[in-house]
């Protein structure tokens, strides 16, 4: 049996005409740029050898926080947020929005 020919059920209806709400569209941006987040903080956090604990005591917040970031669980995304964090894991946070969607972040480190 094959399973390239399987369709989500929303590229199902969006084949049939249907388009989403823009509510609907804003909300699954902000959840994929959460979870793109969450990857950089745990990929630099792991790089930089910190335990949650650490990272946590850096930003202010518990090691369950740290957790809840990594897992693309915390929304909405702050500035302050972002800006703890680059000071936390030093780095710059380069934050791409664009009107059309498909919003971008990018952590880069800081030169020594």
């Amino acid at each position: 049996m094959s399973h390239t020919r399987w369709k989500l059920s929303r590229e199902r209806r969006a084949a049939e005409g249907y388009v989403e709400p823009p509510e609907v569209v804003a909300e699954r941006e902000e959840i994929r740029l959460a979870l793109a987040l969450g990857q950089l903080v745990h990929d630099r956090r792991v790089a930089l050898g910190l335990s949650r604990g650490v990272l946590g005591e850096r930003l202010g917040m518990t090691d369950e926080d740290v957790e809840t970031i990594e897992l693309g669980g915390l929304l909405p995304l702050t500035a302050d947020l972002l800006v703890r964090l680059a000071a936390a894991l030093d780095v710059t946070v380069d934050l791409h929005v664009a009107s059309e969607g498909y919003n971008t972040v990018v952590f880069e480190e800081r030169a020594a």
